[in-house]
């Protein structure tokens, strides 16, 4: 059963953006905020992100299992997830799904969530299993590159498949999160995580991004 509202998260409203309804596969975007998980906790964050109007679906402390929901499923975030210009057109990709749900886990890109506790994981999979976001990652692995050729056409052939993806890895995106996380610990238990070809092929170790301005990285762009 869907529900627009988590049953397990904490409310805080926010702001969503005006849209028409989206079409193609569903969609689960994962972002960091750049922040500490053992300092700051969703509530604060996702406040952050109400007031900078940057506001995702969840805000979710990996450390704490806390889970502070800003938008119902049914709205789409003021986040700018990325945009392209293909074929004489420009798409803004968080736009577009019949759902595109962003996660911002409160954690740092150079410091993988992944390797840590993920207390609370269990109900924002089964939030996003529910809208049906397939538990399989598509594109390239989190922190790597895209395959080879034209990096839009194809990020925009893996987003176009629905599923799981880094903010980093959204089609046009600047984000530099959320890191090198590892899809296969990320989407367990069941069922097992889906990888694509492009993903198993993809290449070098992850270097963590720093942003030319000298703040600290973050995949909320």
């Amino acid at each position: 059963m869907t529900q627009a509202w988590m049953s397990a998260a904490e409310r805080i409203q926010g702001r969503a953006t005006v849209a028409p309804p989206g079409r193609g596969a569903p969609r689960a975007v994962w972002s960091v905020t750049g922040s500490d998980p053992a300092t700051r906790s969703a509530g604060q964050e996702a406040r952050r992100l109400v007031a900078e109007r940057r506001e995702t679906h969840l805000v979710w402390n990996p450390l704490t299992g806390e889970i502070v929901q800003l938008l119902p499923a049914t709205r789409r975030g003021r986040i700018d997830l990325g945009g392209t210009h293909l074929y004489e057109q420009h798409v803004d990709h968080g736009l577009e799904g019949r759902v595109c749900l962003v996660v911002a886990v409160v954690a740092r890109p150079d410091t993988p969530f992944t390797d840590g506790p993920m207390r609370g994981l269990e109900p924002v999979l089964a939030w996003l299993d529910s809208w049906g976001v397939a538990r399989r990652w598509n594109g390239a692995l989190p922190g790597r590159p895209e395959e080879p050729g034209n990096p839009d056409e194809s990020s925009a052939r893996a987003w176009s498949r629905g599923g799981h993806f880094g903010q980093d890895h959204v089609p046009g995106s600047g984000a530099t999160g959320p890191g090198h996380v590892e899809p296969a610990r990320l989407l367990a238990p069941s069922p097992a995580v889906e990888r694509d070809t492009a993903a198993e092929q993809a290449g070098s170790a992850f270097e963590p991004a720093t942003a030319p301005n000298g703040r600290r990285p973050s995949a909320i762009a």
